[in-house]
Order: C-alpha cells, then structure tokens, then sequence
C-alpha cells in the first residue's frame, strides 16, 4: 500500500486545480479503467460527494500503470464534474470515505490494506470498488481470487464489495458476493451481479447499496429477554423444543424480527432467555449489577448470539461494544404509583350532588310529603306511605295517579312548583353522573419527581439511579412485574413509587383492568430508544436499518405496536381533558348493583304479596 488519494467534491480549491493534473499524452486507458470510469460516474457521482482512490500492489511497474490510471479517473471525473478537488498522501487509512476505489494487482496485495479509526465510525456503511487488474489464468484461479478479496472484505464487515475484472476477450465482469448459499454449506460466495460488453452493460440496475439478499433458512442465534409487551415467550421459555417453535415467540420485538426473518429468509433460534442479576461486591454491603453469563450483552460479546432483543435502549452506554439498529420505537421511563380510591362503586351514583344538594332534595320531599298530608287532613284518608311513594316517583319522573290530584287551586300549584323542582334536579343528576362515569374520581397523585420527594416517597428499583436519593431507594428484582405487585399489597396510605416504562405499565394495566389501581407520574424521567443490539459493525445492521425505516413509513411498526397496548391506557387518571371518550361498562358497575337490589326487593314484595293469600296475618300488610 503505497499511496492514498482522496478526492473530496466539492472541497476547497488547491493548486492542482486545472492543469494541475497532466493526463499523458501517449496514456490510453484501458478497458478496466474505463468501464471503472462509467461505473463512478453512474453509480457514485450523481449521490455523493466524496471518494477515495487507492493503489495496492507490490511490483513497480503495476504501481506506474495504476498511477496512470488514477491520474486519467481524477481529471477525467474532475474534467466531468467541473469540481476542484483534493489530493492527499496518507497511510494507513485515517477518516475513509463511503465510497472507496481498489487499484489491485492480486489478492495478496489486497489482503495488507488497513483501516485506524475513531470508534465513530465503526458503524458508516462502506462501499468498495475493486479494480483487479490480474487474477490468473484459469477459472479456478479467478475464483480463488475473489473469494480472497471477497474475504477480507468480510473481516472489515463490508458487504457493499463490487470486483472489476476483464476477460482475456475483452469483457468486463462486475462481482458481488453473497454470505449464505442455498443448504447453508457456505458463508461466501461470489456472484455475477453485471457485465459490460459491446459499449453496454447487460443490467440497468443500482450496484450500490448491494442487498443482503436471503439467507436460505439459515439459523441466526438471537439473545433475548422476556419483557412483555415487547417480547413474550407463549409456552415454557427454558425447553428447548419449543423454543425451536417460532411462533410461540410474540411481543412487539418478536413480532418485528419474525418480520425480518420473513423478509431476509433466515431461521431465528431462540437462546435460553437472558437474566440480569445482582452480585454483592467483595467488601460492599451494597447489590450491584454486573454482567454474567445470562446476559444477553456477554452473549453477543462472546460472539454466541448475533442479534439481541428485549426493549433495549439505543443509548451510548455499550455503543462503544455493539452495533444498533435504528430506533424503531419510542416509550418514556416514568414513575408508577398507586391511585387510592376514595369511593366506591355505589358512592360514585352520590358525586353528581354535593352535600348541600342532597339535603335541600331530602328537605324539599318533607315538605311535599307534609303538604300532602295538610290536605287531606280534613277527610282523614292520608297514608304516608302512599304519599312517600307519590313523592318518590314524581321525583324520578312518573305521572301523577288522577285521583291523587288536588282540586283546590294553591295546591295544585304547589304540586306544579314541585314537578319543575323534581324535573330540574333529574335532568342535572343525569348530566352530572354521566360525567362522573367518564371522569372518575380518584385521589390526587404526584404530578412531578418534587412531588415525589415532597411526599416522602419510597423508590423501589433495581439499582440506585443517579435522579433519585439513595436513603430513599430499596432493591428489588429486575422484573417489573414483581414490584408492581408490591405496590398493589401495599397496606393503605403507603407511599411506594417504582419505575418503568411507559408500554410495560400500559400492557399490565390493559390486562388487569378490573382491578389495577396503578398510573404512572406525568413528568417522565427519559425518552427510550428501542433498538435491536448486533455485534460490532455487524453486517445485519444496514439490512435491518432499511427494513426497519420502511416498515415504520409503511405503518406496520405502529399496527404492530398496537396489537400489543391500546393507546387509551397510556393516560394517566389526573388526566384534566374535555375530550368525550367512551364510558365503559365496568363503569357502570354500581348503577347495575342498584337496580339489581331494587329488582330484588321487588321480587321478595310480589312473593310476599302472594304468600298474603294463604297467611292471613300478612294480608294486613297489602291490603
């Protein structure tokens, strides 16, 4: 390796700009180098910006030919372009380009190219093209010679790789390489991708990127760690046959990566689930979490398991070891608390009124009920409880019995005053309890992490966390499922807080509707990044990372999100909103318990009422 040229377009004018690059006037380029030529200009220039050219090879006059020829490749594109341009001399290579040009004499001489990077740029997608300018004498020598470049290729994790080579009969061939061949036998294997023969090539197709392909059904190892909604395992997740049953595997994560599977033909093979623990420190009293052989991160750092998953955050805590994909979904780290219910299912039909409503109705029903009595006074015919039934349903909106009307005109006045009352008060007791049934009342909950700290809340998590006081934080197991649970036992008036993610409280909630009495603060601790975790500068990512931006402006991230959570458990219950949102039947719960007990003792009076006909000491009672 002996000189590196980066032209960079456009760049800041050098004094090679112009006649700065002489092109020889008896130099005429051939074949390779032209067809190289047609391949940058279609495939390359007209979407970037930027290419290194480099020559390697081991005999002097190879290195005159290939100097030539990169003279002739940048004043050609420089002549083309109408663009200055850079040249710089630099070995090994320090900051590549996307795009990189191979002037190659032999595999061997391919095989001592070098790259010294900063980690930032482990995870760039390269593009090399390779110009090979001999490669032997026969098929087999052709083929050993690619699958050497195509080799080290694979070590930098390079798929996008095209090989130029021409045919002793003038054609030039253009080479890919695939990883898996059909019965997984394989893991390289060249492939024809174009030809150029007779001033054309055979395809009109982009070479760069070059797809993955499929994978044949090949096995791929996936981590993961049970985490619902995100992944889920149906069925016992530590026996081997079934987790050999794909289709037990589900979650939002699981459902995604059957989706690249589907795509890219590969076999997922499930390892045994991760587990994160705790081990005490020598000379510590406190839990400290450290990596063990169970974690899904030391698998994919041993090089056991090529993806992980499990609601993995695409933060810069381990980007220094792993590749991620691109972040396919968003949640929010919040704080979970319990909501402590001040009333129950039959006080909740009393919140519509307060206090001073409901005495003034009981003390307007007195007064109907004296009036009543104060006229038909005179002709002793009163019974109070006939008058307390007419009270009662002319209050709930039932018509007045005609003999029951008064005659005289300031009574029947009164009873008209009374009817507006009782009309007045049904019709606001049906407004107000309506909105009572799609508002329930519940005791007021932190809005804020000073809310928390104010209340003297005590965290329960996994680790100590830097946004909350140690002396106020107790350990608890990593499963969120395990201290929700707690939270929910707690005795009353206890202050616990725990933390999750805003899905995982969401999925708990949606399946335990009936009796989950936990929200989530409103104020999030932080935004989390979903990513799927791939070993360093994996090959997958690029794949992936296509696949996963096209699902998600097809849609199908969102639909598969939820099939998982409904969006209406994400709320939480201080929510102020006028939104009109469906009131639901478990709502209604008390309303029902009352008509059913009014229905009961209507049944037991009709029984009684019927037993009167054959006790007689009972019939006083009905008659």
């Amino acid at each position: 390796m002996r000189l590196l040229w980066l032209l960079g377009l456009p760049l800041l004018p050098v004094a090679v700009a112009g006649g700065g690059i002489p092109v020889p006037e008896a130099y005429r380029a051939p074949e390779l180098v032209q067809v190289a030529l047609q391949v940058l200009e279609r495939y390359v220039n007209p979407r970037y910006n930027a290419l290194a050219i480099m020559e390697l090879s081991r005999s002097l006059a190879m290195q005159r030919y290939q100097r030539e020829a990169i003279t002739f490749l940048l004043h050609r594109l420089r002549e083309r372009r109408a663009s200055s341009f850079q040249l710089l001399m630099d070995t090994p290579i320090e900051e590549p380009r996307d795009h990189i040009l191979f002037l190659v004499d032999s595999s061997r001489a391919f095989r001592s190219l070098r790259f010294h990077f900063a980690k930032t740029l482990f995870d760039r997608e390269f593009n090399f093209l390779i110009l090979l300018s001999w490669w032997g004498n026969d098929e087999n020598d052709k083929l050993n010679a690619l699958q050497d470049i195509f080799g080290t290729c694979l070590s930098f994790h390079v798929l996008n790789a095209v090989v130029l080579l021409e045919e002793h009969d003038g054609v030039v061939l253009l080479y890919g390489y695939r990883l898996y061949a059909p019965g997984c036998q394989s893991s390289l294997t060249p492939e024809l991708v174009n030809r150029y023969e007779k001033g054309e090539f055979l395809r009109q197709h982009q070479l760069f990127p070059r797809p993955m392909g499929s994978f044949y059904g090949c096995p791929l190892n996936v981590s993961w760690y049970p985490l619902p909604p995100f992944v889920m395992f149906n069925g016992n997740q530590f026996d081997p046959e079934q987790r050999s049953q794909i289709s037990r595997l589900t979650g939002f994560d699981g459902e995604l990566l059957k989706k690249l599977a589907e795509i890219y033909d590969f076999r997922i093979n499930l390892l045994p689930p991760c587990e994160k623990r705790r081990k005490k420190t020598a000379g510590s009293l406190d839990f400290l979490y450290t990596s063990n052989s169970d974690d899904c991160f030391q698998q994919l750092s041993d090089a056991v398991s090529s993806v992980a998953i499990g609601a993995l955050s695409a933060s810069l805590k381990h980007r220094d070891r792993f590749s991620t994909t691109a972040a396919y979904h968003q949640s929010a780290l919040v704080f979970v608390v319990r909501v402590e219910h001040k009333i129950g299912a039959v006080n909740q039909l009393v919140q519509p009124f307060c206090g001073t409503v409901w005495l003034s109705l009981t003390f307007s029903c007195l007064l109907a009920l004296l009036l009543q009595w104060a006229w038909r006074r005179r002709r002793r015919d009163f019974d109070v409880s006939v008058g307390a039934l007419h009270v009662h349903t002319t209050l709930l909106g039932n018509p007045v019995e005609g003999g029951a009307l008064p005659h005289c005109s300031v009574v029947r006045c009164l009873l008209g005053a009374w009817l507006l009352v009782a009309l007045v008060l049904r019709v606001a007791y049906q407004g107000k309890l309506y909105d009572v049934f799609r508002l329930p009342y519940y005791s007021p909950v932190p809005e804020s992490l000073s809310d928390l700290l104010e209340g003297n809340y005590t965290y329960l998590a996994p680790e100590y966390a830097d946004y909350f006081p140690r002396d106020l934080t107790r350990l608890r197991p990593f499963n969120f499922l395990q201290r929700f649970e707690e939270l929910e036992a707690a005795p009353v008036d206890t202050k616990l807080t725990t933390s999750s993610l805003l899905d995982n409280l969401a999925h708990y909630n949606q399946l335990n509707w009936q009796t989950s009495r936990l929200t989530h603060v409103r104020e999030h601790i932080y935004l989390y990044q979903l990513a799927m975790y791939l070993r360093r500068h994996s090959i997958l990512k690029f794949a992936f990372d296509r696949k996963l931006k096209q699902l998600q402006s097809a849609g199908i991230v969102g639909y598969i999100n939820r099939n998982f959570v409904e969006s209406g458990f994400y709320a939480p219950y201080t929510r102020q909103s006028h939104a009109v949102v469906p009131i639901r039947l478990e709502l209604l719960c008390g309303l029902y318990f009352v008509c059913h007990m009014m229905m009961l003792a209507a049944l037991l009076v009709f029984i009684l009422e019927l037993l009167s006909l054959r006790i007689s000491w009972l019939r006083r009672y009905f008659v």
